[in-house]
């Protein structure tokens, strides 16, 4: 993975800690006969939940990253992690543009709005917000016969999962988001909860800095049950080899795990849950065989 790309997955995650709750901009709903036509996502998330609301047909631009479904890479790239191209926006001529309220430019989307463009605030949450998310876009896209059952599916999904894994081991997990610096996470909301789903304590929950950028020497101190990493290159956890005091280490317990899965707001990252609480199972299986 790309340090590019790394970084706008890591951009997202960031952001999503500041945000509390689901609740999105109010946009008024239009009549069935002006339901929006011509839709503008602005980050990787927006383009998924459309798709999920069962409005991706009507998707004419996107932000770049938008690589999920797979039709969502034809479509053309109108924006990046650091701006929006508001010429091409204009061009073509959308009658909605989904924005992400942490993540987008305040000053381009007043830009936009001074075009006469609609605009919709879409806040980034936790893992019970998706489905909530995914109905008010059927609602306002007049798609609730598909986005409506897929909320109850996500919801079940979720539900389905939380009992499963209910009793899974408690263990002391340190997560790696970037290997040089070192960086983890504290307190995300997005990424917390999927930690507690499956039974892991973040041993830098606490941290006063949301990422916060550590050393090995803390990493000894916390002496975590086990490591798992954002990434889908195995060379960078190649480094915690060395310490085999580590109880981690020592136990073979180093993990990654997809970051476009679990770090994006999307239903998929029930994906990212199961594949984490799996890791949580083996990591103590792991601890039984070494006794």
């Amino acid at each position: 993975m790309s340090f590019l790309t790394r970084f706008v997955t890591l951009f997202i995650i960031v952001f999503s800690v500041q945000v509390q709750s689901s609740s999105v901009q109010a946009f008024p709903l239009p009549v069935p006969e002006k339901y929006p036509q011509r839709i503008v996502s602005l980050s990787p998330h927006t383009t998924e939940l459309v798709f999920a609301a069962g409005a991706g047909d009507r998707l004419i631009g996107v932000s770049a990253y938008s690589d999920y479904p797979e039709e969502a890479k034809a479509l053309p790239i109108v924006a990046s992690s650091q701006q929006i191209n508001i010429e091409t926006i204009l061009a073509l001529e959308p009658d909605l543009v989904i924005y992400w309220q942490q993540g987008n430019s305040a000053a381009d989307i007043n830009q936009l709005k001074k075009f006469g463009i609609p605009v919709y605030a879409s806040k980034t949450g936790g893992l019970d917000d998706i489905a909530t998310q995914i109905q008010r876009l059927g609602k306002m896209l007049g798609t609730q016969s598909i986005a409506d059952p897929v909320s109850d599916k996500y919801r079940q999904a979720l539900a389905a999962l939380r009992a499963k894994y209910a009793h899974n081991p408690k263990q002391d997990l340190f997560y790696q988001v970037w290997p040089t610096p070192l960086m983890t996470v504290a307190n995300d909301p997005w990424l917390q909860e999927q930690f507690e789903l499956c039974g892991f304590n973040n041993v830098f929950h606490d941290s006063p800095v949301p990422y916060p950028v550590i050393n090995v020497e803390q990493v000894l101190v916390k002496q975590p049950a086990v490591i798992v990493a954002g990434t889908v290159n195995d060379a960078e956890l190649a480094q915690w080899q060395t310490w085999q005091s580590i109880p981690a280490v020592k136990n073979g317990n180093i993990f990654r795990i997809n970051p476009d899965v679990s770090h994006r707001f999307s239903p998929r990252v029930v994906q990212g849950i199961t594949t984490l609480c799996e890791i949580a199972l083996q990591a103590q299986q792991n601890v039984i065989t070494n006794q």
